[in-house]
């Protein structure tokens, strides 16, 4: 991924699945004038011949790997950004923002949501069950899910600017980054 152009400030928010990175990003999105936000989550591979690929869990064939950032299609992401260059803060949250060299050689700021185990595990399939999704394979799937997660996503937290405490509530982790955000001198004050 060759991204040429990138806004003022790129902020990373990474961290396990069901950490709280979206709900962060989000809230985060909503209080900075201005700012887009950019889900990895929509820039993955649809086609498992694209990608790194398992076997499907409901019966023959594969699908798409999304516990591998390789799956990540590199021109979605550039697309993603390149539609909102002209934004004074562009948030990129996904559980590979910070394990992506591309995003991170652009990042201004990187940060960290770290949430145990456990808890993340609650969070998603309480996600997939709001959502009226089968939990059963992303439960099935842990094991390489996790093992996914200590090779790509866990070394990421000793590199972040700023680590924050994913078992506090999204105002207390928007708070924390706004005051952070505002220490280093960026504007994050609402119209």
């Amino acid at each position: 991924m060759n991204v040429n152009q990138h806004p003022q400030q790129l902020l990373l928010i990474g961290g396990g699945a069901g950490s709280g990175k979206t709900a962060l990003a989000r809230a985060l999105a909503d209080v900075v004038p201005g700012a887009a936000l950019v889900h990895l989550d929509s820039c993955y591979h649809r086609d498992p011949d694209l990608a790194p690929s398992v076997p499907r869990f409901d019966g023959p064939g594969r699908v798409v790997d999304f516990s591998d950032p390789l799956a990540l299609d590199n021109a979605l992401i550039k697309t993603a950004l390149d539609q909102h260059a002209t934004a004074p803060l562009v948030v990129v949250e996904g559980t590979f923002a910070l394990a992506l060299p591309e995003l991170t050689a652009i990042a201004t700021l990187t940060v960290y949501v770290d949430t145990p185990a456990d808890i993340r595990v609650v969070r998603k399939t309480l996600r997939k069950l709001q959502e009226g999704q089968d939990p059963a394979p992303g439960l099935l799937g842990y094991d390489t899910s996790h093992r996914s997660y200590t090779r790509h996503v866990a070394p990421t937290r000793q590199h972040a600017d700023l680590v924050l405490d994913g078992t506090r509530t999204t105002a207390q982790l928007t708070a924390e980054l706004q005051a952070h955000l505002a220490e280093q001198g960026r504007d994050t004050s609402t119209p």
